[in-house]
């Protein structure tokens, strides 16, 4: 029987440009300016026809980051400084660039909306995360990123063997394409041939820069100060995330939630598009962490 991510997601909706260095699809008119970022091994396409019906609430942007899908012919570097000047460049070039925000992401993307919101929070109405990559030690994203999967796995480490996988992918992507969707049986066919559209260099620095760096926590200290609201989604079966975390975050820190889902895994927002939309769209519009839908 086909997985629930399977069975439930399809491709999104909007139009397909260029905005600055990245590739962006866009729906939605009007305020906030919704902004949805994928994770590691994943493209803006993660994010399916469950969440068109955001663009009835605000302007929907969803990148491929920094040297991933459409966007992996970009030059690096891969830094968490890099990704978030090329997410300032494309609201830039979207002519996007003082409208009010509510930033979503998902995994690495989770990380990356901390750190980027962060460093626009007065413009920010909100930040959610689903399964975000929250570690403090490169021990602790060692261990989080074997839990996502045989590819990352593979991927993960610093020497010869994943440098020598990453280089075969690129050399023999579309046939790497197809073993990749072999390896991820549980995602829809697109988006498990989509996984493969890195290289070794966008792959490995935003894992050095967003997964195994420390800096989220105090860019989620700044946006609580700042009085953005932080939702910080997990799922009940998800693997991934270090347990408690976030729930102590939330515990800790005024103005941000914790919400879990029952019975989801590390791919929450393919499974369960529909859920995690309702969370952004309780979101929008307001300064206060939603409840669970």
């Amino acid at each position: 029987m086909a997985s629930p991510a399977v069975r439930r997601w399809h491709p999104g909706h909007g139009h397909s440009r260029s905005a600055g260095r990245l590739q962006v699809r866009t729906f939605g008119s009007g305020d906030p300016v919704v902004v949805l970022l994928h994770g590691m091994l994943a493209a803006g396409s993660c994010f399916g026809a469950a969440f068109d019906c955001l663009g009835s609430r605000g302007t929907v942007v969803v990148p491929d980051l920094l040297g991933f899908g459409s966007s992996a012919h970009q030059p690096g570097p891969f830094t968490a400084a890099a990704h978030c000047a090329a997410l300032d460049d494309m609201l830039t070039a979207l002519e996007l660039g003082d409208r009010p925000l509510v930033v979503v992401g998902h995994s690495m993307g989770g990380a990356l909306a901390l750190r980027w919101a962060a460093t626009r929070a007065p413009q920010v109405q909100a930040v959610i995360t689903f399964c975000a990559a929250l570690y403090r030690t490169p021990a602790e994203a060692g261990a989080g990123v074997r839990r996502m999967g045989v590819v990352d796995s593979v991927l993960a480490g610093d020497g010869a063997l994943p440098r020598a996988a990453c280089a075969a992918m690129c050399r023999f992507r579309t046939a790497a394409s197809w073993v990749a969707v072999a390896i991820r049986p549980g995602l829809p066919l697109a988006l498990a041939r989509s996984g493969v559209q890195h290289r070794w260099d966008s792959y490995h620095g935003s894992l050095v820069s967003l997964v195994r760096g420390a800096e989220w926590e105090p860019a989620v200290r700044r946006l609580t100060d700042a009085g953005v609201a932080v939702t910080l989604v997990e799922g009940s079966r998800d693997p991934v995330p270090v347990p408690g975390r976030a729930a102590t975050l939330a515990t800790d820190l005024p103005s941000t939630a914790w919400v879990l889902h029952p019975g989801a895994d590390h791919q929450l927002p393919i499974a369960h598009g529909d859920w995690c939309a309702a969370v952004i769209a309780a979101s929008s519009g307001s300064r206060r962490a939603p409840a669970a839908p």
